[in-house]
């Protein structure tokens, strides 16, 4: 990367200073005359030079600097033209993250103004945890990656490298859930209510992944789950320090709930507040007692936090793709009746019940249709052929109990 600075000061002199002391390309440097996008294939040339770069070890592109074409050393400043820096970074943005799939995490931009309407715009594209990215525009369908003489597109053997990365960002996500799991069923810190299940919700952002990724100070943490009154699952206020993050917690007699948001972005919600063991249904006759699954809280109530998760990550700077994972542990022998209580179709058969990771992309949409695929296998682990609070078309249309 350039300099030995925050990106945020990078300013002209240090620009300057490059074409000083003659700094050449290299796999994490590259120089632009111009920023030219206008053709199709202007257009797939930029997407080419940004996904080598995340494909790779990461690197700045410096635009409105003239070089050498032989030797690829900087030989002046001459700026590239523009109108409003918003609406520069925003036209780039929109394109790229259309047209580079996955999409490439934590991008920078710095403008740099030489003179009115005139500017140096450096792009930073990190090395990428979920790499390859693949170009995708009109008809363009290939991997890109770098070596000091520049860009270049992928072979097989490579691809087969990236894609086996990949597939260790997984396995570290698992290994992390699984180690989790373990500490919440031996409950060592007693923050939880022994006899019953645990409802567990992770958000994993991939940037979390990055073991170079600065952490969030937990001051700064605090102060955002105070902003977006952050609580678990519903339930406890009080927020105290750890030392990889900050907790909430409640327990009573009947209920215990925690949360922990970590400084590297992930963020961890467990209860017991759903289940209720041998719960006696005398609506009917004759009465029945059940190990109770609540479907009406863990509907509302992971909504709700979704919501809130959603803020405090807008609020912290940490952008999708985020994995959301969902488990109950201790679930053997629960289920959810139906609404009158007459039927219960089937209990849950293990006592880890996994949900399949959803993979966001796009945090705009609504998080009924986001957590659908977790509310559905919930419900198909109780027999049903979906989670009843969806019409057949798909529709979130809640639940009346």
């Amino acid at each position: 990367m350039l300099f030995n600075k925050k990106f945020k000061d990078i300013n002209i002199e240090d620009i300057n200073s490059l074409v000083e002391n003659s700094v050449c390309e290299n796999k994490s440097l590259e120089y632009k005359r111009e920023l030219n996008i206008g053709t199709d294939a202007e257009k797939k040339e930029f997407l080419a030079d940004v996904s080598s770069f995340a494909n790779s070890t990461g690197g700045d592109i410096v635009f409105g600097v003239e070089e050498d074409g032989e030797e690829k050393i900087p030989t002046k400043v001459c700026g590239i033209t523009y109108e409003n820096e918003d609406k520069l970074i925003r036209k780039l943005e929109d394109f790229i993250r259309q047209s580079i799939q996955p999409i490439i995490l934590d991008i920078e931009y710095k403008v740099i103004e030489i003179k009115e309407n005139t500017c140096v715009l450096i792009i930073r594209i990190p090395q990428s945890l979920i790499a390859p990215h693949r170009v995708e525009y009109k008809g363009t369908d290939k991997f890109y990656t770098r070596n000091n003489k520049g860009k270049y597109a992928m072979d097989v053997n490579e691809l087969r490298i990236a894609f086996n990365s990949g597939l260790n960002l997984e396995k570290r996500i698992e290994d992390f859930k699984m180690n989790r799991y373990y500490e919440l069923i031996s409950n060592q810190n007693n923050k939880l209510v022994d006899e019953l299940p645990i409802f567990v919700i992770h958000y994993i952002p991939i940037s979390s992944m990055n073991e170079l990724k600065n952490h969030i100070s937990l001051k700064t943490i605090k102060n955002e789950m105070i902003n977006c009154n952050s609580q678990a699952l519903g339930y406890g206020y009080n927020k105290e320090y750890t030392i990889d993050g900050v907790i909430i917690a409640h327990k009573d007699s009947y209920n215990s709930s925690i949360a922990k948001y970590y400084n590297n972005g992930i963020i961890e919600k467990a209860t017991t507040n759903f289940f209720k063991k041998q719960y006696k249904i005398t609506n009917i006759s004759p009465s029945i007692v059940i190990d109770l699954v609540n479907g009406y809280k863990i509907l509302n109530n992971v909504i709700e936090d979704f919501i809130e998760v959603k803020n405090y990550y807008e609020k912290i700077g940490i952008s999708s793709p985020i994995v959301i994972s969902c488990s109950i542990l201790k679930a053997s022998g629960y289920t959810i009746p139906n609404g009158s209580f007459y039927d219960i179709l089937n209990k849950i058969d293990r006592e880890i019940l996994c949900m399949n990771n959803v993979y966001v992309e796009d945090f705009s949409q609504k998080a009924e249709n986001i957590l659908k695929p977790i509310f559905d296998s919930i419900w198909n682990a109780c027999g049903y052929e979906r989670c009843i609070a969806y019409d057949e078309n798909g529709n979130y249309i809640g639940l009346n109990y």
